[in-house]
């Protein structure tokens, strides 16, 4: 793989420990990712049948190996969310080649997508090489593996009424998250409830955060993973299309299972029975 970043380790260690999340280049024109998520709203506006026809696992012990399109309605789902979502890996373009020639929104979206996931992979690989003097067989644990598991998600977040959350606090299930954009701010990461800090994505920058799962990759003690949750800053979305639009890729260690959601949704998981 050719190199593309240089990354140090202790540049990436000290805000991990410090702060749960470092900033880290992601050289993508602006105009790639707005055009990625246009693609993405005119996918939404597909049929359903469309929408939902790609729908596999790459990772069948892990709760997040889905790839394809999710909705998820606050009324009637454990997470109390309103959102759509697409988990973008390009598998898609092996599995399902005429669907995507019959169906040229679906196929644009896709299109659209895969440089965006290249670049990710990119940046987490060499990321991850910085670790491998002091942890190795890191980026073994990631990419050692026919299909790795980096997916892409496209988000989109619904509020139709006032209040605090448009996603619960929570650890992610995987092992790294690498958030890349975001309409506007809201993303709030910390260690748990007592230090959460609003974040702010800088232009061309991701935010790169640990998940539940990273000590099967990175075992320390030093390090803890990103509990994070998004709140809503602007009131004048309520009733529009959207409330707020994310991209974020979920990274995770091959042939292992996710943390049980009594680990990754503690906020709720006193009350509610892990599925």
């Amino acid at each position: 793989m050719q190199k593309t970043f240089s990354f140090q380790f202790d540049k990436l260690y000290a805000p991990l420990k410090d702060h749960f999340y470092v900033n880290v280049p992601f050289p993508l024109p602006p105009s790639m990712i707005d055009n990625a998520m246009q693609a993405f709203f005119k996918f939404l506006a597909e049929p359903e049948l469309t929408k939902s026809h790609i729908d596999f696992n790459i990772a069948p012990l892990h709760r997040r190996g889905d790839i394809g399109f999710k909705h998820r309605n606050a009324n009637d789902h454990l997470y109390n969310d309103n959102k759509d979502f697409f988990h973008f890996h390009p598998d898609i373009f092996q599995k399902y080649p005429d669907f995507l020639a019959r169906h040229p929104v679906v196929q644009d979206f896709c299109l659209k997508a895969k440089p965006i996931w290249d670049l990710a992979y990119q940046t987490v690989y060499e990321i991850l090489l910085a670790f491998e003097p002091n942890f190795p067989k890191t980026c073994e644990k990631i990419f050692a593996t026919e299909s790795v598991h980096l997916i892409l998600r496209f988000l989109k977040y619904d509020w139709d009424h006032s209040g605090k959350y448009l996603a619960k606090p929570h650890y992610d299930a995987g092992s790294f998250t690498l958030a890349i954009a975001e309409s506007g701010p809201g993303l709030r990461i910390g260690s748990g409830p007592e230090n959460l800090k609003l974040v702010q994505h800088q232009p061309q920058n991701a935010v790169f955060m640990l998940s539940s799962n990273f000590q099967k990759v990175i075992q320390t003690d030093e390090l803890a993973a990103a509990w994070h949750d998004v709140i809503q800053l602007d009131e004048t979305f309520i009733g529009k299309p959207y409330a707020r639009w994310a991209l974020v890729t979920f990274i995770e260690a091959h042939g292992v299972e996710a943390m049980p959601r009594s680990v990754t949704h503690q906020w709720f998981t006193e009350s509610t029975a892990d599925e």
